[in-house]
């Protein structure tokens, strides 16, 4: 990696906030991806980055949210293979390992799977950096330990749902009636949030979300050193924080920013999906869900949550796509309260490989007149 990406782990408390919510780094917005991927000219991680050995025809954009998800199938940081500031150096060993474990999972979906990544950093490592091999005594741990996400394959595949399912279609009716109604949501412009972010430890920090349709986002964490943002124009977005150069975002996460600065999206879900599926029915604390794919070709869908009786969203589940694998991030949305006659989730739990966090916001605000120049950075 070059020297363009040393400051990289600067950005991960930023990151782990806006890839769990305000623009997500992970998601299925196609249209966006398949924009970014049939791009004229783009550049490769070989040309654009120094000493790339074994991703070197991938796009240059790429490889940053590639390394992201090595790091969280091994749940390590950005140090643990390279050099602070000189990410180019091949002087630690975990770094050669890393080189070797690349090529021969990709030997294996290639000899064996057709190239599709049936075979991933993290089918054997877990969150660890040593790979699993002997299986646990402890229940508890065999429980924590087994995958709780479809498989890719099983993500392609369309299971007929169990016999009394509701259709998709009227779920996503049932979700749009419950916050009240798609006249009620699409009269709403703009969205002003004011709450806090928590962690896990320290102290709870202040943050601000500011969103106007169509589909621009600024979210602001208010840190000791100074204010990290996160936003999006509806076309690009960048990202800064204190103490760091502003980044441009990846085209990897246009896709989230775009479902999460969308006020309108679940008016918009049977327009940005090309399909949607009734899965099955999911256990979730003392109620039950309705877990419904949201699928566009060629893409991960998008899993979705619904409270079976109360026709809210609990849960979105969305992917990254990367050469090596799928990030995943888990939105859980709670505290829903009636605001100018749409309800909105006041709570949030966010997690992600390595991270997890939780929001509360506190003061909301709608309708309300935002200037464009908001969400780009001067």
């Amino acid at each position: 990696m070059s020297d363009r990406n040393s400051t990289h782990c600067a950005f991960q408390s930023a990151r782990a906030v806006a890839s769990g919510l305000a623009l997500a780094v992970i998601a299925i917005a196609a249209s966006v991806t398949v924009q970014s991927r049939t791009a004229p000219a783009i550049e490769s991680a070989q040309k654009a980055f120094k000493n790339v050995q074994v991703l070197k025809d991938i796009p240059a954009d790429d490889l940053v949210p590639t390394m992201q998800f090595v790091s969280g199938s091994l749940g390590v940081e950005c140090d643990f293979c390279h050099v602070r500031d000189a990410f180019e150096k091949d002087d630690k060993e975990p770094k050669r390992t890393a080189r070797q474990m690349m090529r021969m999972e990709l030997a294996i979906n290639g000899r064996n799977f057709d190239a599709t990544r049936a075979v991933t950093c993290y089918t054997c490592h877990r969150g660890q950096t040593k790979p699993v091999s002997i299986p646990s005594t402890q229940k508890e741990a065999d429980t924590a330990a087994k995958d709780s996400y479809f498989s890719e394959a099983e993500m392609a595949g369309h299971p007929a749902p169990p016999a009394g399912l509701p259709a998709a279609s009227d779920i996503v009716a049932k979700y749009v009636t419950a916050l009240g109604g798609q006249t009620a949501i699409e009269n709403i412009s703009t969205r002003l949030e004011k709450g806090t972010v928590s962690f896990g430890s320290g102290p709870p920090l202040a943050v601000e979300r500011i969103t106007k349709s169509p589909a621009k986002q600024i979210f602001t964490v208010h840190l000791p050193a100074g204010e990290s943002s996160t936003a999006f124009d509806g076309r690009t977005g960048w990202l800064s924080f204190p103490g760091a150069p502003v980044r441009e975002m990846h085209h990897t996460d246009f896709p989230g920013a775009r479902l999460d600065a969308d006020l309108h999206l679940p008016v918009d879900l049977t327009r940005l999906y090309t399909t949607m599926e009734s899965i099955q029915p999911v256990k979730m604390g003392s109620s039950e869900a309705i877990l419904v794919f949201a699928r566009n070709p060629g893409q991960p869908p998008l899993e979705l949550y619904f409270d079976r009786n109360s026709g809210l969203l609990f849960r979105e589940l969305r992917f990254a796509e990367t050469p090596l694998g799928l990030i995943p991030t888990q939105i859980d949305f709670s505290d829903y309260a009636d605001f100018d006659g749409v309800k909105v989730p006041r709570r949030l739990m966010i997690a992600g490989p390595g991270r997890r966090l939780e929001i509360q916001f506190e003061d909301i605000k709608q309708n309300l007149p935002v200037d464009d120049a908001v969400f780009v950075h001067h």
